[in-house]
């Protein structure tokens, strides 16, 4: 079957609607935290337990994401995450006890695996194949605006009503977010018949070297952006500091844009990669000048949003096309459990070890994170792809 021209406006209407989904679920709770624990009296780690417990629905669905995409198509399944995103909010408005919290944040957990950035691209790629790139990049430059739009939102909405109102204005404007998947692709995709040769060591190296890569530095990223507000106010530093995180989420993911095929998503994961490490070494500065954690904050922005591309775009690279949706449901699983265990973890550790010891322990991670980086590469070079040639 002839691969479909993509529609001229997917990228601005994906992109807003990723915008407000990623705002109304991961981005809320390092806002409304500290008026949830005023209110209901609950600790910071119960509280972040309900994005761990979401967390953790998205590693136990995502396996079965291939199968209710080929059913049901990319416009359906997407659009129904989107509504339970938009339901979960209003439940969490509603409900005065801890349990009744993990709930809304089980049923978020469904949603978020089912209209967030890998379930859009797993359809779109199907759809498009390798033309699917450009327009992947495009929607991530909205999606990141996420943290720079809804951080400041919900500040301001919080300071003339209460919290329980403020989701309910995200519940809403999760609805809004549904009708943007009107001129989605309908069309439903064929789940590709599993080969019967057997996996080639080198297929089988490169899976597992990505499935590490993206585990650990979704444990960081997601720890880092979930608990970032945090940080800013360690430093006596307004709200509004972490706007910065979201123009350097788009302004990064806009140069990767504009560098086009000549930036290869392995060439992109290096050099990702090998900044982790030095960002951190800027947030540590941040204990001698504080403007250092403005420059963090920027940094690892910047960072995170390249993050994003990686994950949807090393798979065309590493495995083929066809088998996208499969395979990276498999593959993502780990990355999903660790992001699942980040943001108690990194609420434990904050309270543990304190912001300037958790950048400590963030920052060896990283290490191990670029090592990995650097294998995938020579992994390629022996498969004799010319990894980093133009």
């Amino acid at each position: 079957m002839e691969t479909p021209a993509l529609p001229r406006r997917l990228a601005l209407t994906a992109g807003c609607h990723q915008l407000l989904n990623w705002g109304i679920s991961f981005y809320m709770p390092g806002t409304f935290a500290r008026a949830i624990s005023a209110d209901r009296g609950w600790s910071a780690p119960q509280i972040y337990l309900g994005l761990t417990l979401a967390m953790l629905v998205m590693a136990a669905v995502s396996p079965y994401v291939a199968r209710l995409l080929a059913r049901f198509g990319g416009q359906r399944v997407v659009m129904g995450g989107t509504l339970l995103i938009a339901a979960s909010c209003a439940g969490m408005a509603y409900t005065r006890t801890l349990s009744g919290w993990y709930c809304a944040w089980l049923l978020c957990g469904l949603g978020m695996r089912l209209s967030l950035y890998d379930a859009l691209f797993a359809a779109l790629v199907n759809l498009y194949g390798q033309q699917a790139r450009g327009t992947i990049s495009r929607i991530t430059l909205m999606g990141g605006l996420a943290s720079a739009v809804f951080w400041p939102l919900g500040e301001a909405l919080l300071n003339v009503m209460a919290w329980q109102d403020a989701l309910k204005i995200y519940a809403l404007s999760g609805l809004l977010s549904a009708l943007l998947l009107r001129h989605f692709p309908r069309q439903r995709f064929v789940v590709k018949p599993k080969a019967s040769a057997p996996v080639s060591p080198q297929d089988r190296r490169n899976s597992w070297l990505y499935a590490t890569f993206i585990a650990l530095i979704t444990f960081v990223s997601s720890g880092t952006s979930t608990h970032l507000p945090e940080f800013i106010a360690s430093f006596g530093l307004p709200v509004a500091v972490g706007m910065l995180w979201g123009i350097g989420q788009t302004g990064a993911r806009f140069m990767e844009v504009l560098a086009g095929a000549r930036l290869t998503p392995l060439k992109l994961t290096l050099f990702t990669a090998i900044a982790m490490p030095l960002c951190f070494l800027i947030g540590l500065s941040s204990t001698l000048f504080v403007w250092c954690a403005a420059g963090f904050v920027l940094g690892y922005g910047a960072i995170n949003g390249l993050v994003t591309i990686i994950k949807a775009t090393l798979p065309l690279e590493l495995f083929s096309a066809e088998r996208y949706a499969s395979r990276t449901g498999m593959l993502l699983i780990p990355g999903q459990l660790m992001a699942a265990a980040s943001p108690f973890a990194f609420a434990w550790l904050n309270k543990t070890l304190g912001i300037t010891g958790t950048l400590w322990f963030s920052m060896s991670l990283t290490l191990i994170i670029a090592g990995l980086a650097v294998s995938m590469l020579r992994s390629q070079q022996q498969q004799g792809l010319p990894a980093l040639s133009d």
